[in-house]
């Protein structure tokens, strides 16, 4: 019996092969959307899965509440994980990570890499992250100091010609490690990129401090891995006071993260989460777009078998062998488009990975869970989308069928589900093309918002600790670079926005006992308002000459505004970062990316030594002027005989280009593609409403109205539909731009709205203006011949 509907599903096929083609075409495209789509968020949804025991693993973080926020911190004391391993039984390991912040790994002066992805830890993180080790023994390669581990990448690129195991490796020129394991590339997907392991001890041996002994240093990430069987809930709310007892004045709270939702929620923001579920939401309408398009030319095109399907119920086809014949020819169109759906998934993956900045595949025996979750995706697809079209034509009366009225059968059957399935189509294709223009216009904003400081013609390098240094002042060196023809002046800084930034916990004269702020911290030199172009509003700069300044400090706009001063208010008053004194208020700036609010500054003054962490700021005549970037260079290498660095242009990579121009490209290609579905599943509805209406066009000829009348007449219909659909997807567009995770946002541009909105009548009118008016030209001589 397959047999026999399979061969003549062939049949039909070959001889409508124009209806197959498009039919074939819409749901291949909308599949193959879908299949990448559906990859993008399977992968950012998988981020340190690859962890053995991923399930039973937790970030643990910090709730705070502050006079300015709040919020849920990623780093605390690295104690922390001490106290949960000894004195919690719900507790299997417990471990402490820390970011080195990036070192020059050199095996000889041209084998020399800044690596910045380093990290400091014990050799517990073996026991509770999943990393396979290819040489060395995971006990022991981090039980002693100055032992380095490394991922085979990083081994490859510093031994090319030689096994490391057990060779030396100088790190910023001055400190030798040895190789003591090398372990597998970490995963793309994990939250914690690590490229070497360093011990703790290290830190203690070189810098005499030891992260174990401060409950004040908060800087450290925790790890928890929790026993078989624990509550995740009733366990958190254990541990939830457990600072209560080391940090005095402060109400904070532990908080459990499982580590599936680390990298797509960082703290308390769900706006990446919110970004990929977009992704997600774009995938699957433009499947039910391309399902519904296929509902729509099955039916019309079923429709046109109406003698064929009369004459099978005369010779005694039964209602349920019909739904069966036509919905084998539906699924067979279904899994021929899948076919083709997984070649154009293939053949656009690399592009989609530049657009998304990610290494995705399809690997169908590996991942089979995906292979079979898209195959279930279009199997449902093609039962519901061929269910509905063969119930109808199948529920036909034979009369009607073999008298060719079986447009009156469906009038009779108020067809008007066909058109709320149009109206859907043109809803997300209006929706999408909302989307896309909102999210171009958030793009752009953030792109071109002013940032309260110029980076144009400005040079930068960070500089790590140095023990010698030619002169331990930078005034000298200052001096100096100033004699650089093209110099204009030059700055030292701990910080630079969009580069580093560290937080203090701030209170002020007149808080109340145990109220504090999170302020974002700087330490600059006199001149670092004014080569950075920031805005003195109130107050006065630093001065070398007064050494009062050394406990003075300059705060910005949201730092008075959040303790309710003016700024006029805020001279002169302490603030309890070692008893400083404000003596400037500077205009917000974003120290951070402008997707973020502008949290509270204060900016305390350097005292001008060389030898620790450094950010050096250079800003020029035209940093175009090879003769003067090269000069700076050569007096900072001269300056830093043994440090290494990389002076460069200044650039704010504010955040804007990876997120919004991707999402941006998506959404404009993705609103390309519903808007071509949408077309195909017009001409359908066209196609069938003109069949239908071929006798009163005939009529209305020959009592007189013109092609023109007619013309009108008919497509007063599709008008209807398209405005109903954009009264539908304009406040659902508007809905979308709304859960935008941006703190910053343009005004709604009402133009875009308009010039949707006519777009999607144009485009309508042209899509079904050539079948109307082929069928408004007929001769109705032809047309009252119908029967």
């Amino acid at each position: 019996m397959f047999k026999n509907f399979l061969k003549l599903a062939v049949r039909n096929f070959y001889k409508n092969g124009t209806y197959s083609i498009i039919n074939i075409f819409g749901l291949s495209v909308g599949l193959a959307s879908f299949i990448m789509l559906s990859l993008f968020v399977k992968y950012e949804s998988s981020y340190d899965t690859f962890n053995e025991d991923y399930k039973r693993i937790y970030r643990v973080e910090q709730k705070v509440n502050l006079a300015n926020e709040t919020s849920q911190w990623n780093q605390l004391p690295a104690p922390v994980s001490s106290e949960l391993q000894d004195n919690f039984a719900e507790i299997e390991e417990a471990i402490t990570i820390r970011e080195v912040w990036g070192e020059y790994l050199s095996t000889s002066k041209k084998l020399t890499f800044f690596e910045p992805d380093g990290f400091y830890a014990n050799p517990d993180i073996f026991e509770l992250f999943t990393f396979k080790f290819i040489s060395g023994n995971k006990k022991s390669a981090l039980d002693a100091p100055m032992k380095i581990v490394l991922t085979e990448t990083i081994a490859e690129k510093l031994f090319p010609d030689s096994n490391p195991m057990g060779q030396n490796i100088l790190i910023d020129s001055k400190r030798t490690y040895q190789v003591s394991g090398i372990i597998e590339d970490i995963p793309y997907n994990s939250t914690i990129g690590i490229t070497y392991i360093i011990p703790f001890s290290t830190y203690e041996n070189v810098y005499n401090g030891n992260f174990f002994d401060h409950w004040e240093w908060h800087d450290c990430h925790i790890y928890a891995k929790l026993r078989e069987g624990v509550d995740e809930n009733l366990f958190g709310d254990k541990i939830a006071n457990l600072l209560d007892d080391f940090l005095e004045d402060r109400e904070d709270k532990l908080v459990l993260k499982h580590i599936e939702k680390v990298h797509l929620i960082q703290g308390d923001n769900e706006g990446y989460w919110i970004a990929v579920m977009l992704y997600g939401m774009v995938g699957v309408f433009i499947l039910l777009l391309a399902a519904m398009n296929f509902v729509n030319l099955t039916t019309a095109y079923s429709l046109t078998r109406a003698k064929e399907i009369g004459i099978k119920k005369v010779v005694g086809s039964s209602k349920l062998r019909l739904i069966r014949n036509f919905l084998t020819e539906s699924m067979i169109l279904v899994f021929i488009s899948l076919l083709i759906a997984f070649t154009i998934a293939e053949a656009t993956l690399p592009i989609f990975n530049k657009i998304v900045s990610l290494p995705l595949s399809i690997n169908y025996i590996k991942d089979w869970e995906f292979t079979l979750f898209i195959i279930g995706i279009t199997f449902i697809t093609g039962i519901l989308s061929g269910l509905y079209p063969s119930i109808v034509i199948s529920s036909l009366s034979p009369i009607i069928t073999l008298k060719n009225r079986i447009f009156d059968g469906v009038r009779n059957k108020r067809f008007s589900m066909r058109k709320g399935l149009v109206i859907f189509q043109l809803v997300l294709s209006v929706l999408f093309v909302l989307i896309t223009l909102g999210v171009l216009q958030q793009f752009n904003y953030l792109k071109n918002k002013e940032l309260g400081f110029n980076t144009n013609n400005l040079l930068r390098t960070a500089i790590k600790e140095t023990e010698k240094v030619k002169i331990n002042e930078f005034e000298a060196l200052r001096n100096d670079l100033k004699q650089v023809p093209g110099v204009v002046d030059a700055c030292l800084s701990l910080n630079t926005p969009f580069y580093s930034s560290w937080g203090r916990l701030i209170d002020w004269e007149g808080a109340q006992a145990g109220e504090n702020m999170n302020s974002r911290y700087n330490q600059a030199y006199s001149t670092y308002i004014n080569v950075m172009g920031l805005n003195l509003i109130g107050g006065r700069d630093f001065n070398e000459n007064l050494a009062s300044d050394s406990a003075a400090c300059i705060v910005n706009e949201t730092f008075v505004d959040v303790i309710g001063w003016s700024k006029e208010e805020a001279l002169g008053k302490k603030v309890w970062y070692n008893g400083h004194t404000i003596i400037g208020v500077i205009k917000d700036f974003h120290e951070q990316s402008p997707f973020t609010k502008i949290k509270p500054y204060i900016l305390t003054k350097h005292p001008g030594h060389l030898t620790g962490w450094k950010n050096i700021l250079v800003r020029v005549d035209d940093i175009s002027n090879s003769e003067t970037v090269g000069k700076v260079k050569t007096i900072l290498e001269d300056y830093f005989p043994e440090s290494n660095f990389n002076l460069k242009p200044y650039g704010t990579d504010n955040g804007t280009n990876d997120v919004y121009q991707g999402m941006v490209k998506t959404f404009s290609f993705f609103s390309f593609v519903s808007i071509i579905i949408a077309i195909v599943g017009l001409f359908a509805l066209v196609s069938f409403s003109s069949k239908r209406k071929v006798k009163e066009i005939g009529i209305r000829k020959v009592l007189g109205a013109s092609s023109i009348e007619i013309y009108k007449n008919l497509t007063k219909e599709y008008i209807i539909l398209i405005l109903i659909a954009n009264v539908i997807a304009i406040p659902l567009g508007l809905f979308v731009f709304d859960m935008d995770p941006s703190y910053y946002k343009p005004d709604i541009n009402y133009f875009n709205i308009i010039y949707t909105s006519i777009l999607s009548v144009v485009i309508t009118l042209l899509t079904i203006s050539i079948q109307i008016i082929k069928s408004s030209n007929a001769n109705p001589v032809d047309s009252l011949r119908y029967e």
